[in-house]
C-alpha cells in the first residue's frame, strides 16, 4: 500500500536507504554511505516529498520515493522486496504526480539505469559526481 511519509517512518526509511544503497552501490564503498546517514535523516528527508510502500499486513516499509520539485531524489526498495513491483508502483506514482521528472543515477548501477529506461526515461547528460568520483547519468521522463 502506497501512502504519504509520516515522521515516525524516518528511522525505517533511513535504514532501508542504507541497506539498499550498500547493495546497489557497492562500487562506492560502505564508509561513504554510512557517513551520509545523518544527512539523510536531517537534511534530505525533510526537504523531500516522500511516499512509502508499506506491507499492509505488517506495516513494514518496503520502499520509498523522494521528490524535490520535479527531481526524483531517491527511489529505493528493500533488497528482499526487489523484483516484486514495488519500485514500479512507486515510480509510476511519481510520474503521475509530476508528469516531468529528472534524476541522477550512477552509470555503474546498470540495473537501475535499465529500470528507468524501461519506464520511459532517457539519458540527457552525464558527469562525474564530485563526492565519489563516479560517473552519473542525468535521466529525464516527459517534457
Amino acid at each position: 500500500m502506497i501512502r504519504a511519509f509520516r515522521n515516525e517512518d524516518s528511522e525505517a526509511v533511513v535504514a532501508l536507504w542504507l541497506e539498499a544503497s550498500l547493495q546497489a552501490h557497492a562500487f562506492v564503498g560502505k564508509g561513504y554511505w554510512e557517513s551520509k546517514v545523518e544527512d539523510m535523516r536531517t537534511l534530505y528527508l525533510p526537504l523531500s516529498e516522500i511516499v512509502v510502500d508499506a506491507d499492509e499486513a505488517t506495516g513494514e516499509i518496503t520502499g520509498f520515493a523522494a521528490l524535490v520539485e520535479d527531481f526524483l531524489a531517491a527511489l529505493f526498495v528493500a533488497p528482499r522486496h526487489q523484483g516484486k513491483g514495488t519500485g514500479t508502483r512507486l515510480l509510476k506514482l511519481a510520474q503521475k504526480m509530476r508528469g516531468t521528472l529528472e534524476l541522477s543515477v550512477y552509470a555503474e548501477n546498470e540495473r537501475a539505469v535499465e529500470f528507468y529506461r524501461k519506464h520511459g526515461f532517457k539519458v540527457v547528460g552525464q558527469g562525474v559526481e564530485e563526492a565519489t568520483g563516479h560517473l552519473e547519468l542525468t535521466m529525464r521522463f516527459g517534457g
